[in-house]
């Protein structure tokens, strides 16, 4: 009489996926070396394509406007968005968890955007609510058009506590696996109120989930929507750079200059340079000047926490810094004395 075969199960008893027979064996795993790897770019320097980017901002900046205008700019191609470049038209997919159907239309129509098939949005007042990234419906339509999938925003379709990086991680997975089959997300998020959370709110698994991310602020006019810049505060794919724009309704948003941080120029490097250029500054003040060059406040503290610089009293409770004097310290020249002589100089 034969032994039943072995089944392994986890913790709960239910059976590994690997009880599966693998359809890909190691020596058949092709050479990472013959594989193609360039870089292409569904906007210029934004938004690589088959990556996950993540735009936070505080509820009511703006993001929702500028999903919307990088949606439209993706989905007419080629052209370009705020000065970048778009080389060809893309589907988009919109996938809207907290608008209204009258606030997407609004929001087209301002951005002057025109009706296209290329462009479609799947919201709430559908028949079904917009899915998740793990949707077999999405898993088709990226592996087919490889488009770009906007999810607007992570807290209405993430079904778990974004506080927990275990939970957050295997979900922020669902992200990688569309853009392994050549799908472009951005994700919209919040931010938090507190000292820690002003880039994103949640585990920082969200963050080392993704591959480009960018906190956007708003400059309003008269109460309404006038200019936004985007900030990265992460960038895996390519040096990060600073975005900046105005609105125009009816035409959307055209480019401002902004001051760019130097490519490829650690942070710590520009912080050095900064309390070089600017001594007996204080950290807000740094801080103020790092935001120029795309470092945040968090790395900024654990930079001038490091030892490295000379640190001062100020003004009320201000800490003042300056960098150490990086040259060698005079000491004084040691008294030589004569042989036979005592200290008082007698014999």
């Amino acid at each position: 009489m034969s032994a039943a075969p072995v089944r392994i199960t986890d913790a709960t008893g239910r059976p590994y996926a690997a009880e599966a027979t693998p359809r890909l064996d190691i020596p058949a795993l092709p050479s990472v070396w013959g594989l193609d790897s360039r870089i292409e770019w569904l906007v210029e320097g934004m938004i690589p394509r088959s990556s996950v980017n993540l735009i936070s901002a505080e509820s009511g900046t703006g993001k929702t406007w500028l999903a919307h205008a990088i949606a439209g700019a993706v989905a007419r191609g080629p052209g370009g968005f705020i000065g970048r470049t778009v080389d060809r038209a893309t589907p988009v997919l919109y996938l809207d968890g907290e608008n209204p159907l009258y606030v997407v239309k609004r929001n087209l129509a301002h951005l002057g955007i025109g009706e296209t098939d290329n462009l479609r949005v799947w919201g709430g007042w559908n028949e079904e609510p917009p899915p998740g990234p793990d949707d077999p419906r999405i898993t088709r339509f990226a592996g087919a058009e490889k488009p770009l999938l906007i999810w607007d925003s992570l807290v209405e379709f993430a079904d778990c506590d974004e506080q927990s990086s275990t939970e957050m991680r295997d979900f922020m997975k669902k992200f990688r696996s569309l853009a392994h089959l050549g799908a472009t997300v951005i994700v919209l998020h919040h931010t938090g109120k507190s000292k820690s959370s002003q880039e994103y709110r949640g585990s920082s698994d969200i963050k080392a989930s993704v591959d480009m991310a960018y906190v956007l602020t708003g400059q309003p006019r008269h109460g309404k929507l006038h200019r936004l810049a985007m900030a990265p505060f992460k960038s895996r794919i390519a040096p990060g750079q600073k975005f900046a724009m105005q609105f125009r309704e009816g035409q959307g948003f055209d480019g401002i200059s902004v001051p760019q941080p130097a490519l490829c120029e650690d942070p710590a490097d520009v912080l050095r340079r900064i309390v070089r250029e600017h001594p007996n500054s204080n950290g807000t003040q740094i801080k103020t000047l790092a935001k120029d060059f795309g470092i945040g406040k968090n790395r900024v503290e654990q930079l001038l926490g490091t030892g490295e610089y000379n640190i001062q009293s100020g003004k009320g409770a201000a800490l003042l810094y300056s960098l150490w004097d990086d040259r060698v310290p005079d000491f004084p020249d040691p008294e030589v004395q004569e042989i036979g002589k005592s200290e008082e100089g007698a014999s």
